[in-house]
């Protein structure tokens, strides 16, 4: 009795690992533009701000790539509606502040760029 039950503490805590690092481990440009609304140019912008979360999509709850600070370089692409509570879709253009690589993709707060 007590092996089977070991057994089947090992699987369900393999199951729950597993799938739990499937969850906790999405790509760095988990949505990309696909979630863009608001296409333009290639326009580069300097971060505004300290302390904006760069992250794998438009949103607060999708995974923090770095943090950017001010005058990080970053090429925008696009965004997800207006330039008021919008977010932005781009690339960084060199090393930024905090060390994210140039050619990294992802999104910001678009209020933080200027």
């Amino acid at each position: 009795m007590q092996i089977k039950r070991k057994a089947s503490m090992v699987v369900v805590s393999a199951a729950l690992i597993l799938g739990g690092s499937v969850a906790l481990a999405p790509t760095a440009s988990a949505v990309g533009s696909s979630a863009c609304q608001f296409n333009s140019p290639d326009v580069d912008f300097k971060v505004s701000t300290s302390g904006a979360q760069f992250r794998t999509g438009p949103g607060k709850r999708y995974r923090v790539i770095g943090t950017l600070y001010r005058g990080d370089a970053f090429r925008y692409f696009c965004r997800t509606r207006g330039f008021e509570k919008s977010w932005s879709y781009g690339k960084i253009l060199k090393r930024t502040t905090s060390g994210i690589r140039a050619g990294t993709k992802g999104w910001v707060y678009s209020q933080y760029l200027d």
